[in-house]
């Protein structure tokens, strides 16, 4: 479950019933999370491909043959691509970020070229363009400034998840930090800082929770060796691999701050959902960032300055804090996410 699935299903989940006299149409090329199935009622139908096709042909050649013979009248692309062809429809897209422009360093080649060389196609067949952010509106109008005036900027919301409480074993007093280990989310650095910290500080009692699933490159091979390693473990550094939604929420209550490194982000979900939980941030000083935190609760540092992370934790170290002001919740849900798509979608 990404941060782009989540903003998805939390938007369908407002949107769908709703709108039960019409039709919608949810296609993919690969088994999807069990959240969608959830979501599925008499007007909503999957399609999923029988055969393992490439996501690029499977987009251009396969996708709009499915959408002529099933007439659909409006198409909503929600992984920031549309086929390189027009499509005869109404066609609408999101777009988290432009990492193969600000941070390509950050993605897998195949994924790099796939949207250098697409994206200006996608943003010039969009007849409007979902930012997750006024910081991606901007880097838009910067890559091309003529579809400047289709992007309209509509932030994803954050609700309490209504799940059964679980048992957990977690750490007395921990940090916790999520998300696909892979380079863009620099947390191979934040770990370092950690243990950094931890050498500075032997008799400190608190742990890092990292959580996660594996992703690719030196952070998702190195470091997943790294954190499975005994001796790193007994230094207070423990990982969950692919927690459930459960979980996940039970560790956003109960950890004692939350740490966001990323070198670059669309939005930052996660953010958010500590905020909800009344935890105070400690997250990378780019753009995005300060639209979400607060500059009189939350520390921000520089991405790649690892003696400055490791001063964070020191800094967090001391009795837990609340957040001053309160985070208002109020100007962030799905519902208002979703309305902001209906009006464009059901025009």
């Amino acid at each position: 479950m990404t941060g782009n699935s989540r903003y998805l299903a939390e938007v369908l989940k407002v949107i769908l019933p709703k709108h039960k006299k019409k039709e919608f149409f949810l296609y993919t090329n690969k088994p999807i999370h069990p959240v969608f199935q959830n979501l599925l009622g008499p007007n909503t139908k999957v399609v999923l491909e029988p055969k393992k096709i490439p996501g690029p042909i499977y987009l251009n050649f396969i996708l709009p043959r499915r959408l002529k013979q099933d007439g659909i009248e409006v198409f909503w692309g929600t992984i920031q691509m549309l086929p390189f062809l027009k499509l005869p429809i109404p066609s609408y897209v999101n777009y988290h970020d432009l990492n193969f422009i600000s941070a390509p360093e950050t993605m897998a080649k195949w994924n790099y070229w796939q949207h250098k060389l697409l994206s200006p196609i996608t943003m010039k067949n969009a007849d409007k363009i979902f930012c997750l952010s006024e910081n991606t509106k901007e880097e838009i109008a910067t890559f091309r400034p003529e579809y400047e005036k289709k992007c309209i900027v509509v932030y994803p919301g954050v609700s309490k998840q209504k799940i059964t409480k679980t048992k957990t074993n977690f750490p007395k007093d921990f940090f916790l930090t999520v998300g696909t280990l892979e380079p863009r989310k620099n947390i191979n650095r934040l770990v370092d800082a950690f243990l950094d910290f931890k050498t500075k500080h032997p008799k400190d009692k608190n742990s890092l929770l990292v959580m996660g699933r594996r992703g690719w490159g030196e952070e998702g091979e190195f470091l997943y060796q790294k954190l499975k390693d005994p001796k790193i473990q007994s230094l207070g550094i423990q990982f969950l691999e692919n927690p459930d939604d459960a979980t996940l929420t039970e560790a956003f209550k109960q950890c004692k701050a939350f740490f966001f490194p990323s070198l670059h982000e669309g939005f930052g979900l996660p953010l958010l959902e500590a905020m909800l939980e009344d935890k105070c941030c400690v997250a990378s000083n780019i753009p995005v960032f300060k639209e979400i935190l607060s500059d009189k609760c939350d520390i921000y540092v520089p991405p790649k300055e690892t003696k400055v992370w490791t001063h964070s934790f020191e800094l967090m170290s001391g009795p837990k804090k609340s957040r001053s002001p309160k985070f208002p919740a109020k100007q962030w849900t799905w519902e208002e996410t979703a309305k902001k798509i209906e009006e464009v979608l059901f025009q």
